[in-house]
C-alpha cells in the first residue's frame, strides 16, 4: 500500500511541477538595454505550454502590435516579429496554460536606447574637433 501512495504522490508532484513551469529565457533578455530596436520577441518556457496571451507596451502604456494569436499547440518556445520600436522601456506580459488547464502569468522588461538618433551626433563631434577655415566665406 505504501508503494502505491508513493507512486501517486510522485505523479502528483511531477504534474504540479509541470503546471508551474515558468519563463526560462527571453529575447530580448529581462532588463536588457538595447542600442537598436529588436527584430523579434521570443519567449522560452521550461516545458511545452500553450501561450494564451502576449502583450507588449511602452512606458506610456501604449500597446505594440504583434502577430500574436493564442496557441492551440503546446511548445516551449514562441517567437514573433516586432515593428520598429522607438526609444522607451517596454514591458512584455505573458500568460501560459499547462496541459492541466492551470494558467501562469509573468512579465519582463527591456529598454531601447536612442542610439539611431545619436548617429548624426558623431559627425557633429568630428566637425567640432576640426579647425574650420572660413576664409572662403569672407568674399560674400
Amino acid at each position: 500500500m505504501k508503494k502505491y501512495i508513493a507512486i501517486i504522490f510522485a505523479t502528483m508532484t511531477s504534474m504540479s511541477v509541470f503546471a508551474h513551469t515558468g519563463l526560462t529565457s527571453s529575447l530580448p533578455a529581462d532588463n536588457a538595454m538595447l542600442m537598436k530596436s529588436p527584430e523579434v520577441i521570443e519567449v522560452t518556457f521550461g516545458n511545452p505550454v500553450r501561450l494564451v496571451s502576449l502583450s507588449i507596451a511602452n512606458t506610456k502604456g501604449e500597446p505594440i502590435e504583434t502577430a500574436f494569436k493564442p496557441s492551440m499547440e503546446a511548445s516551449d518556445t514562441f517567437s514573433y516579429n516586432l515593428p520598429m520600436l522607438m526609444p522607451s522601456t517596454y514591458k512584455v506580459s505573458w500568460t501560459i496554460m499547462g496541459d492541466d488547464g492551470h494558467k501562469m502569468k509573468g512579465d519582463f522588461s527591456f529598454m531601447v536606447h536612442a542610439m539611431d538618433k545619436m548617429k548624426g551626433m558623431k559627425g557633429m563631434k568630428d566637425m567640432k574637433d576640426k579647425k574650420m577655415d572660413h576664409s572662403e566665406h569672407n568674399n560674400h
